[in-house]
């Protein structure tokens, strides 16, 4: 019966301490803290974002108030259906990434964030129905940190 005890104990002690781990907070600062939850995105802006050339210096105006301005570091069309574009920003650190995906039904769907692993927060590309949005997004549901 004593090891059956010792080995509840254990369990127990290991449940608590996952679950501590598991609601630390997340002290990274808030990137886009002054922009809204959802930002209205045109689709043929993101279509033109697929045209920069890698090298070139670009800024997309996202919204009237957001501009992301960079270096495009990654232009590729890996398969006949998916085109992706990475532009960095002058941080290093944050990066607009989008890509074009082309269905079988000849449809054209888009994808994409705005992400930085200092920052808290972030954007993704969300389509509704052909109507195309940045929503903003936790980090930390997305990027887990690497434990040694």
């Amino acid at each position: 019966m004593k090891p059956i005890k010792s080995m509840c104990s254990v369990l127990l002690l290991t449940l608590i301490c996952m679950a501590g781990n598991a609601q630390k907070t997340d002290n990274r600062p808030l990137l886009f803290a002054a922009y809204p939850q959802t930002l209205p995105l045109d689709a043929a802006l993101i279509s033109n974002t697929l045209n920069y050339k890698e090298g070139s210096t670009v800024s997309v105006a996202l919204s009237p108030d957001f501009t992301f301005t960079g270096t495009v570091i990654s232009n590729r069309q890996k398969y006949d259906n998916l085109q992706t574009v990475m532009i960095r920003a002058a941080d290093d650190y944050t990066v607009f990434q989008v890509s074009r995906i082309s269905n079988n039904d000849k449809s054209i769907q888009y994808a994409g964030r705005i992400i930085n692993i200092n920052a808290a927060d972030g954007y993704e590309i969300k389509n509704n129905k052909g109507h195309y949005s940045l929503q903003k997004f936790e980090t930390a549901r997305i990027l887990q940190p690497c434990r040694m």
